[in-house]
């Protein structure tokens, strides 16, 4: 398969995830994900620089390629974000992983100072998330843990954080009989609960009215 490669950083291209964590699910492996996002990136390159900015991310794939290697697979996602497939793996593992990698990520010490003199500090906030315990589809898993990462975020940064259950309002409030017994049918002919059934065509009606973009702004 040819695979693109980010130049800055010498990871896969985020373009490829979909289809790598698909074809694992279509095989019926156990996956974890982890999503991992850069703390402050906007701060960091305008008191430091853009050349502090690149080299942070060169320090995060470095450790990265260091923990997690074949048949795991590591992309650089959405900018300032990366993503960790990890193919036979739980969830539990992966945030052991994923906490050694936070870990080294902020006990680096990079020689970079701002104008008044104050020295880099790099960290990172992530995601975990795992297939089949948090969804049947990469939409159900990439959510999760993006979900995650939001979450340690708003705790304070420099944290991992595990996908948690999500607990839905019961449908019967909100949809007519005929409604549900349709949903059901979908469901059972192709294979997927009605609960991410529900998820997606909610999904769906968000990215048509661009909440998406609403998300936390980035919270960078």
């Amino acid at each position: 398969m040819d695979r693109t490669t980010d130049k800055l950083t010498g990871l896969y291209s985020g373009a490829d995830l979909n289809a790598d964590m698909e074809a694992l699910i279509a095989a019926g492996k156990e996956l974890a994900f982890i999503a991992v996002d850069i703390d402050n990136l906007m701060t960091m390159d305008e008191q430091y620089g853009h050349e502090a900015g690149d080299a942070v991310f060169r320090l995060i794939a470095k450790h990265i390629k260091a923990l997690f290697s074949e048949p795991c697979a590591a992309y650089r996602d959405k900018g300032d974000e990366f993503a960790i497939l990890m193919p036979d793996s739980g969830k539990e593992e992966a945030f052991l992983k994923a906490e050694e990698l936070r870990k080294l990520v902020c006990g680096e010490k990079l020689d970079y100072k701002s104008a008044e003199g104050k020295p880099l500090k790099q960290t990172v906030s992530m995601g975990v998330s795992s297939y089949p315990d948090d969804g049947s589809r990469p939409a159900d898993i990439l959510r999760r843990a993006d979900s995650a990462m939001a979450r340690a975020k708003k705790n304070g940064r420099n944290i991992v954080l595990l996908a948690k259950e999500e607990k839905l309002t019961p449908k019967t409030s909100h949809y007519t009989q005929a409604q549900l017994e349709k949903l059901t049918i979908i469901s059972d002919k192709i294979g997927v609960g009605e609960a991410t059934l529900l998820r997606e065509a909610l999904d769906d009606l968000l990215r048509k009215y661009d909440v998406e973009h609403v998300r936390i702004e980035k919270l960078s």
